[in-house]
């Protein structure tokens, strides 16, 4: 109750918790594009002529794809509903017949639309292979590459991008709130009464979490409406589920920041602490921004740590496809090992005495 009056009685802590997201959001979502360079692509080969299988050579061939042949075009739709390939291209059974008689071919491109540049790019990359491979075989013919998106069939950018930063915009927002709690008590004097009380050192942690935790689930709410109705992102996943997922990655990022002011005990070098541990590592590392299959083995291995890397996976499936299961059930178990980690961690170095 202490804590819950003290963040009505000051405004930075409302103000951090309900202004801040939207002007980040805000920031996001006018500002950020993405560029793309590498893409991976499942294969249904229908023409099975030698004109066709030289053309899968040459797309096999090239360093901008990753292309993996599927047994059938249902078997391509499910690796790309998995997430499992950018794009799914099909070569049609008279793609050969087209190519010779200088009529022209047609192949059919899907891509997933959740990352509009992407599909963009892989769209781009697919003609210009071609053309390379036409005009070394002397093919006068024209191809139509026919693109169809899928999970984001406008191709637009904003709707991959916000609820992918909400993850982030929650991840710095949820540590900075918990990030100076204890060091405040040490600094006012009040933590050795509350050491000296009859509370547990469980009941001393809850009661720092909770309170910043319906904060937290407020500040998402604020950026839920801000991204459905000023930016017109549909949500094709149910609500609770979205709730549910980050609410998971709140005890995380709460911990951590209680972690910080817990071994600090200062509110200034706490809080610096708490921005360069939250924002630097949440942009760069959680995937909303770059590829994290682009980057070192060492670095991938060390963005598991980061929870908005499993929160926004989970917001963006929720957002643009509604509930795949082998996203959610992977990042949703990713968030509860997560925040037992980090609530480990907090308890641990919770002292129950003045000299620890």
């Amino acid at each position: 109750m202490k804590e819950s009056r003290q963040i009505l009685k000051d405004p930075s802590s409302i103000i951090l918790a309900f202004v801040i997201p939207v002007l980040m959001i805000l920031l996001f979502g006018y500002c950020i594009n993405f560029d793309s360079s590498y893409t991976s692509v499942a294969l249904v080969l229908q023409d099975e002529a030698p004109a066709a299988h030289s053309l899968v050579e040459r797309l096999t061939g090239s360093p901008n794809f990753h292309c993996t042949r599927a047994a059938g075009h249902d078997d391509a739709m499910r690796m790309l509903h998995r997430g499992d390939v950018n794009a799914v291209l099909v070569i049609p059974d008279d793609f050969s017949r087209g190519v010779e008689s200088g009529a022209g071919a047609r192949m059919l491109l899907v891509s997933d639309g959740t990352v509009p540049n992407t599909a963009n790019f892989t769209n781009l990359y697919v003609q210009s292979v071609y053309a390379a491979w036409a005009q070394e075989r002397g093919h006068a013919g024209g191809i139509a590459v026919q693109p169809s998106y899928r999970f984001n069939q406008a191709a637009v950018s904003r709707n991959y991008v916000l609820p992918a930063s909400i993850g982030v915009v929650m991840s710095f927002i949820a540590t900075f709130l918990t990030a100076m709690v204890v060091a405040r008590e040490w600094e006012r004097g009040t933590m050795e009464a509350i050491l000296a009380s009859s509370a547990s050192r469980t009941e001393f942690i809850l009661s720092k979490l909770i309170p910043y935790f319906v904060l937290g689930m407020g500040a998402m709410g604020i950026c839920l409406l801000s991204t459905t109705l000023i930016f017109h992102v549909p949500v094709r996943g149910p609500l609770w589920m979205v709730f549910a997922e980050a609410g998971l990655m709140l005890f995380s990022v709460l911990a951590f920041g209680l972690l910080i002011s817990t071994l600090v005990r200062n509110q200034y070098t706490a809080s610096l602490i708490s921005l360069q541990a939250s924002i630097l590592p949440t942009i760069l590392l959680s995937g909303f921004i770059f590829e994290l299959s682009s980057m070192p083995q060492w670095i991938q291995a060390v963005s598991y740590l980061i929870p908005a890397r499993y929160l926004s996976r989970c917001l963006t499936s929720l957002f643009q496809a509604g509930v795949v299961p082998s996203v959610m059930w992977f990042n949703t178990v990713a968030l509860a090992v997560s925040a037992v980690f980090w609530l480990g961690l907090v308890f641990l170095a919770t002292p129950k005495r003045l000299d620890q």
